[in-house]
């Protein structure tokens, strides 16, 4: 009995349970497959070259900019040309002689009083404004697979550390399962271990789950179609020494109403708005139509030549409506900004609170903690086979290794999109 335990912990103890990558260091058996390895500037690259939400923004922009050009053109001119089509005096159709009557007249408008140059400027503005809304669908974007970058990694970590403990689990099963006949072991135990052995497999499915979800949202941000596994390398050493207790919240405050466009969008808007009431004022001011025209038999000469200058009398419609509107937009609008500088004021406060409170708990951990624990698990596993622990106390420390490992991983992702965040919020990569 004695031979065939400690034969059994050699085999337990021995099983290779990971595949080893190039590096050295250990992947999950599931990316045995077409895997690409990438890092997050190479990632950024991609998704700056290929991402469809993007692409769609800047046609936004090239259509913005030519409303530009379009609102300096001048208004077309207008022709009109009438010749007699019946003449009843020589009961003739479209006569052409020098007793028939034409008559031709060239008109064009002046837009006078600065509109045209405020039609322009308000055309700017809003050419800026599509050029900040793609700046902040970048920013919004690149969050979104900063995010899901970082949480592919350590769900992989997650699986890593269930893939080491299933694979454990299923060798000491594999033995109990020959020890049982011959006695050495009850039916109580195998089922148990095997009941431990099922809620690891259904746990490590749910976080499969999330990172089958994460893969769909990189390569939906990526345009990316093959069905390669994309594999994420972050940098090592990217925010081990961040430290957000270096900023305050003042200093964020003041880089962020410099680098967040949502916030620039507001301020166009304003900008805009007020164009807007200076260019309904001007509207009063009627534009003149300045005509030449031509008249062959129709007036007291022959070959009447003629100049002349039409405009509307301003006295029923003088735009008033449009200019109350105006003003009301302008005070929407300045209403909008301020509600909007508050809730990015408040949200950058929260951030900011969130990360320090997230990065004192993650700094205040022993760094040899989990290696510490590791030991004890597997010291745990062969004071098992030898009947040194039984079966509830070893399986209370397996519960208690394996929450601990990923409640290490989820506070160490959690760092680290507390610190993506902020510099969403800030609008800007803090070092």
């Amino acid at each position: 009995m004695l031979r065939l335990r400690n034969l059994f912990i050699l085999v337990v103890l021995a099983v290779p349970l990971l595949s080893v990558s190039q590096n050295g260091s250990t992947l999950p058996l599931l990316l045995k497959g077409d895997t690409l390895a990438c890092t997050l500037a190479q990632f950024e690259k991609q998704f700056l070259d290929s991402n469809l939400q993007l692409l769609s923004q800047k046609y936004n922009i090239t259509e913005n900019e030519a409303y530009i050009k379009q609102a300096k053109i001048w208004d077309q001119p207008n022709m009109t040309f009438e010749h007699v089509l019946y003449n009843p005096q020589h009961k003739t159709w479209l006569q052409f002689s020098d007793s028939s009557e034409s008559s031709a007249q060239v008109q064009q408008l002046l837009v006078i009083a600065g509109k045209r140059s405020k039609l322009v400027s308000m055309a700017r503005t809003t050419a800026g404004i599509a050029k900040y809304q793609y700046y902040d669908l970048m920013r919004s974007l690149k969050v979104q697979l900063r995010a899901a970058f970082y949480n592919t990694f350590f769900l992989l970590e997650q699986i890593r550390v269930y893939d080491s403990e299933i694979s454990r689990l299923q060798e000491i099963i594999h033995g109990y399962e020959e020890l049982y006949p011959r006695g050495f072991i009850s039916l109580k135990e195998l089922v148990r271990v095997k009941a431990l052995l099922l809620a690891m497999e259904s746990e490590r499915l749910d976080i499969y789950a999330q990172l089958v979800e994460n893969q769909n949202t990189l390569k939906i941000l990526l345009n990316d179609k093959s069905s390669h596994f994309i594999l994420p390398v972050p940098d090592p050493l990217a925010y081990r020494d961040f430290n957000p207790g270096k900023y305050t919240l003042g200093a964020l405050a003041d880089s962020a109403s410099k680098n967040r466009y949502d916030l620039m969008i507001y301020e166009q808007k304003m900008k805009y708005a007020e164009t807007d009431l200076v260019y309904q004022r001007l509207v009063n001011i009627p534009d003149p139509t300045l005509f030449l025209g031509w008249d062959q038999n129709g007036s007291f000469v022959r070959n009447y030549n003629y100049i002349g200058l039409s405009f509307n009398m301003p006295f029923w419609d003088r735009n008033k409506g449009n200019v109350i509107a105006a003003r009301a937009r302008i005070a929407e609008s300045q209403a909008d900004y301020r509600n909007y500088s508050t809730q990015v004021y408040n949200d950058l406060a929260g951030s900011l609170a969130q990360l320090c409170e997230i990065d004192r708990v993650y700094k205040s951990l022993d760094a040899g903690f989990s290696k510490d624990f590791t030991m004890i698990i597997r010291k745990a596993e062969e004071s098992y086979l030898k009947r040194e622990i039984g079966l509830l106390e070893f399986i209370d420390l397996y519960e208690s290794y394996k929450e601990s490992q990923l409640q290490f991983l989820q506070l160490e992702n959690d760092r680290i999109n507390a610190i993506e965040n902020l510099n969403y919020v800030v609008g800007i990569n803090l070092k």
